[in-house]
């Protein structure tokens, strides 16, 4: 009993390990990631919304050779490149640039190339957590090595310790797979709307209407997504799968074998019972004989 808790210890805490050591190989652009969530609250409101936000930014365009553009300053942003926007409104104007493309530029050149971190929450522990992982990846590599070969010496023998990393590979496909999965889903059956959010921007405040804030953080988890984390989650769960078939065909052809050897032991078993009483018979029939003669 006590082994069996310690192989499931051990296999879920390589699983959690294995799993973090993964998502911290994408590194953590805050600048980038806040430029893209300002992209997806674009993207993701209303045509209307959109519409009108563009149009104030258009408006504002008049008044940057005087530096009084009240609505740029009002931008939930840290900073404004005004000789930046300017050469963006002029591409807006002559058609260069569509809606999305002047959006996300204004914005992405008023957010400076470094973002501080805050000291408090959970973006500090995170960021620290990451800060360890990347100085001390090599240490964190032996750990996975250590609770592999404990892995396997817990489950005694090759084929159980397959059957456990089949297993693992599994979970991790899952583990990877399925928040995405159920992101998607959403985005599919109620949709993201970052409208009230959007309609608010330029107003100094953002809108903490649940729906949209939801759709952000989900928006935001989305992003730490990239193609190589879905396809390594992809092919985890392939493997995983594929290894699961793999044993319980072998299960199935040793239970058949197992079963055809016993077969085969009971009819020889028959075969020399009826050896022995035809041996019986004919020296009872001898032993008759013998006495008539007598």
């Amino acid at each position: 009993m006590f082994r069996k808790f310690l192989l499931w210890l051990v296999k879920n805490l390589f699983v959690l390990l294995l799993v973090t050591f993964i998502f911290s190989t994408v590194a953590f652009d805050v600048p980038q990631m806040v430029k893209g969530v300002f992209n997806d609250i674009f993207q993701y409101a209303s045509p209307d919304a959109q519409k009108d936000v563009v149009g104030k930014l258009t408006k504002e365009c008049s008044s940057l050779d005087s530096k009084d553009a009240s609505e740029l300053r009002q931008m939930p942003v840290v900073s404004a490149d005004f000789s930046k926007i300017g050469s963006f409104c002029k591409d807006y104007n002559s058609g260069k640039i569509n809606d999305r493309e002047f959006f996300f530029n204004v914005i992405g050149s008023a957010i400076p190339d470094k973002l501080e971190i805050p000291k408090a929450g959970i973006l500090e522990k995170y960021n620290s957590s990451i800060d360890f992982l990347a100085k001390n990846k090599v240490y964190y590599i032996i750990i996975l090595l250590v609770l592999l070969a404990l892995l396997y010496l817990l489950a005694g023998n090759l084929n159980a310790f397959l059957s456990i990393l089949s297993g693992i590979s599994l979970s991790m496909g899952i583990l990877i797979l399925l928040p995405y999965a159920a992101i998607m889903a959403y985005e599919k059956v109620v949709g993201f709307d970052t409208t009230q959010i959007l309609s608010s921007f330029l107003q100094g405040s953002l809108s903490f209407e649940p729906k949209a804030i939801a759709s952000v953080v989900l928006l935001m988890i989305l992003r730490t997504y990239t193609s190589f984390i879905v396809t390594l989650g992809a092919v985890f769960l392939g493997i995983g799968i594929a290894g699961k078939v793999y044993i319980r065909r072998l299960k199935k052809n040793k239970k058949e074998k197992q079963t055809k050897e016993e077969e085969e032991g009971a009819y020889r078993h028959r075969d020399r019972s009826t050896k022995d009483i035809l041996d019986e018979l004919e020296d009872m029939h001898k032993k008759k004989i013998k006495e008539k003669d007598e």
